[in-house]
């Protein structure tokens, strides 16, 4: 199979993990939000802070050490597979510890609980690491989403029946839990690996070398993102909290199935190609322009009929997130595009720049929490979105140096939908303001609104001969040509 065939491939069976995994997870998450809470969801987004953290420090950057290295021994994934391990257990010894401490310091008491149980995750999630990297680093992702989706539904619904039972945020707890334990299971049984109880201190070395510096990149970016979480947990209420989580969650939901479903195949994809800077720089364009006309679009349509959106899903009592979303929505539009640059980065061997651009961005949001704190939660929003700016033009203009692709270019490349989008947002916005005041009917201002959208969209793509519009175009039509002649 040719590269580009093997791509496709990949591509589909990533999009399709991402897929399932977003759609059963938020339509999961709509049907616990009418049954919860926002408060809940804002002590849920404390404790998936230290989650997220924990999980950074187990992986510590060397799976990505394993999928850019073409040649791995089984004493490679044996050495990485034991030092997960042992990290998990560590990290879960001292989340069990300071539990009190954390708890004391939000002034939330059901801290202490919830981190001790949510943090068995670590132990469960470090046993599968190495085999995720192998079915990663060999494009298997076929493999994992017949491993992922069963585990997904039966996670799911256990955790609605929890909620619809009385359990109330332990419900969001287990279904992480559970989710982790049967992926872990099965993966130790489909995955056609075992470690060999080796350990050699070269390999460790080696992609310790490598991956510390990636451990510290994502470390302290995700230090650095979550610190809006933390500053409106500590200094806001937690319902400010659940109400901003929510809006994230609904910003990246489109993000996550086209741009993480991307991300997926795009590293170990490139990285087969990394000592060709022309071909990467063409796959990396093509790549970058296609995601944006997906998704920007997506994201902008969303933004212009959020309030009927949040409540024909969520009810009324989340209506409070709307503004929020329409704040937070203008990053997601972008942000995505800093982790691509940065994909370049690390392809090229260049893990030392990574790690440079990141202390940058700390920086920056550290500036922007700054100043944004004192003009309330909607000055933490708008800095928020500023600072995503600011870090897509930095990382564009030096991973651009990598490849001779620089900013400008990267601009022209992605600029079309968001013109095309800004014109088709206009009618729908006036139909919303005007002709669909007082209309009960949120589902119907919701239909209409988006084929008003995306007929002027589509339009407006045929109009200036958009090149991935048309390529889209001819590729429905081979397929339907190639279909009939079938028959």
């Amino acid at each position: 199979m040719n590269l580009k065939q093997q791509a496709k491939n990949s591509f589909f069976w990533s999009i399709l993990i991402q897929l399932s995994s977003q759609i059963i997870g938020f339509v999961v998450s709509i049907i616990l939000a009418r049954q919860l809470l926002p408060k809940d969801f804002g002590v849920i987004g404390l404790v998936t802070i230290f989650i997220v953290i924990g999980r950074v420090i187990i992986d510590g950057g060397m799976t990505s050490s394993l999928i850019r290295n073409k040649e791995v021994s089984q004493k490679d994934y044996s050495t990485v597979f034991i030092i997960n391990i042992f990290v998990a257990l560590f990290f879960y010894i001292i989340t069990y510890l300071s539990a009190p401490l954390i708890s004391n310091f939000f002034k939330v008491p059901e801290l202490i609980k919830l981190l001790r149980v949510y943090s068995i995750v670590f132990i469960l999630s470090s046993l599968t690491l190495v085999q995720s990297t192998r079915l990663n680093k060999n494009l298997q992702f076929k493999t994992q989403f017949k491993l992922a989706f069963p585990s997904l539904i039966i996670s799911s619904l256990i955790s609605i029946w929890m909620a619809y039972n009385g359990f109330g945020i332990w419900s969001l707890v287990y279904k992480e839990i559970i989710f982790a334990g049967l992926a872990s299971l099965q993966i130790w049984i489909y995955a056609k690996w075992t470690p060999s109880m080796v350990f050699d201190y070269k390999c460790f070395k080696y992609h310790f070398n490598y991956g510390y510096k990636l451990l510290l990149t994502d470390l302290f970016s995700k230090i650095f993102s979550d610190s809006y979480l933390i500053v409106i947990g500590k200094f806001f209420s937690t319902t400010q909290l659940g109400l901003f989580t929510r809006a994230t969650t609904m910003v990246e939901l489109p993000n996550s199935i086209i741009f993480n479903s991307i991300n997926r195949v795009m590293f170990p994809l490139l990285a087969n190609i990394n000592e060709d800077d022309e071909r990467l720089k063409s796959v990396y364009r093509r790549i970058i322009s296609t995601v944006s006309f997906i998704v920007v679009p997506v994201l902008i349509l969303m933004a212009v009929l959020a309030k009927p959106l949040f409540i024909f899903l969520l009810t009324e009592k989340w209506v409070g997130a709307v503004p929020y979303f329409q704040i937070v929505i203008l990053s997601g539009m972008i942000s995505p595009l800093q982790s691509y640059n940065l994909n370049i980065c690390k392809v090229k061997g260049r893990s030392d720049l990574v790690l440079k651009l990141s202390f940058f961005e700390y920086g920056l949001i550290t500036i922007g929490i700054f100043c944004g704190f004192w003009f309330g939660i909607y000055g933490l929003l708008w800095s928020l979105v500023f600072v995503s700016i600011a870090k897509v033009v930095i990382t564009s203009f030096y991973a651009g140096i990598l490849i001779n692709y620089t900013p400008k270019q990267q601009f022209l490349d992605v600029y079309s939908p968001f013109l095309y989008c800004t014109i088709s947002a206009l009618p729908v916005y006036f139909l919303n303001v005007f002709y669909f005041y007082g209309f009960s009917n949120n589902l119907s201002i919701l239909l209409l609104g988006a084929s008003v959208f995306v007929s002027s969209y589509f339009f407006m793509s045929y109009l200036f001969k958009n090149e991935i519009f048309f390529s889209g175009v001819n590729a429905i039509k081979s397929k339907i040509l190639k279909t009939n002649s079938n028959l």
